[in-house]
């Protein structure tokens, strides 16, 4: 059989490229091998999904399908090198476990590839936190704050994180949010935003057409395998995010988004900040729900806070305001 189609080798090729920008080498050397595969294994795998757009992520699905088989131990001749399980990280010698992974579990790897990709990445948050202080900031008043492409609803605590202004975490620094949380925010802010500001969240909801239970332990395996196997900061900050969760009762409805900021936000909430958020999320969407999506927010007159990707970077917008910019996990925030 041949390599993977041009289509989906291009995805391939262009999505080792994003992770090696992204500080991912494990996974850039992998993805580059597989879209030069000839042996047929990994073109048979993903065989028919090259109808798809590529914003359907169609690379991080096959690496979070293999990543999940590691993690439920499915796969142990992987073990040794995946980063996740305590493995070196060396992906020169990953490959051929990894092809003949792929090539032994086919049917099971396109079965879990079918789903959409549910990265609920809890560093964006780092991201949206000075979005989420400046409607606090100028308003005045507690928020009620509503996500959509929610997945297991992770950002929808960010007020239960801890943010550190500075490099070192070190007390002393500028800092918003409970010291002793479970998930802390250290190294990701290049110009942080103003953190002396207060804010109370006293409504949370979201939505997603394919929610996670973050609580349970199938939701919580699902969102693990979609994290990158040597991004181990970012697994951390997930478990973390995930201990939090259960402390914190969060309603994610299974519902498109159109739908649902068109139901809340015809509900009158005297008194609060109602906030629309978002984060990597408008590329899934038609241009008929974004319309509506717009529409909805435009005629209650909330705050539609975001970060999505434009021209190679990621922009955190206001409105029509561009507050700053960060990477696609929410490091390197850079408040204007």
């Amino acid at each position: 059989m041949p390599a993977p189609n041009e289509v989906v080798s291009g995805w391939l090729k262009r999505q080792a490229g994003w992770c090696a920008n992204l500080g991912s080498p494990f996974y850039a050397s992998l993805l580059e091998s597989a879209s030069t595969d000839d042996s047929g294994a990994i073109a048979g795998v993903v065989a028919g999904f090259e109808t798809e757009t590529e914003s359907a992520a169609l690379p991080l699905r096959l690496m979070g399908a293999v990543h999940r088989l590691v993690l439920e131990g499915r796969v142990p001749a992987l073990e040794p090198h995946y980063p996740s399980v305590g493995g070196d990280g060396d992906a020169t010698a990953a490959w051929v476990p990894f092809h003949e992974a792929v090539r032994e579990n086919s049917a099971e790897l396109r079965r879990l590839i079918a789903h959409g990709c549910q990265t609920n990445e809890v560093g964006r948050s780092a991201a949206l936190l000075g979005g989420f202080l400046e409607v606090a900031h100028r308003t005045g008043l507690p928020l009620r704050i509503l996500e959509i492409g929610a997945s297991a609803g992770l950002n929808l605590r960010w007020d239960r994180y801890r943010y550190e202004s500075g490099s070192s975490g070190e007390p002393g620094e500028a800092g918003w949010g409970d010291e002793n949380a479970a998930v802390r925010f250290v190294h990701v802010f290049d110009v942080a935003p103003p953190l002396e500001r207060a804010a109370e969240v006293v409504e949370r909801e979201g939505c997603d057409v394919a929610p996670i239970d973050p609580t349970s332990d199938a939701g919580a395996m699902t969102l693990r395998s979609f994290i990158w196997a040597d991004q181990l900061g970012r697994l951390s900050r997930l478990d973390g995010a995930i201990t939090i969760a259960k402390e914190v009762p969060v309603t994610v409805e299974r519902l498109d988004a159109a739908t649902f900021l068109e139901r809340e936000l015809a509900k009158p909430r005297p008194g609060l900040a109602t906030v629309v958020f978002h984060s990597v999320f408008m590329q899934y969407v038609s241009g008929d729900q974004r319309t509506r999506i717009a529409n909805a927010i435009a005629e209650a007159s909330a705050y539609h806070l975001r970060l999505e990707p434009d021209q190679g970077t990621f922009e955190i917008r206001l409105g029509d305001e561009l507050l700053g910019t960060s990477t696609a996990h929410g490091t390197g925030v850079r408040w204007f």
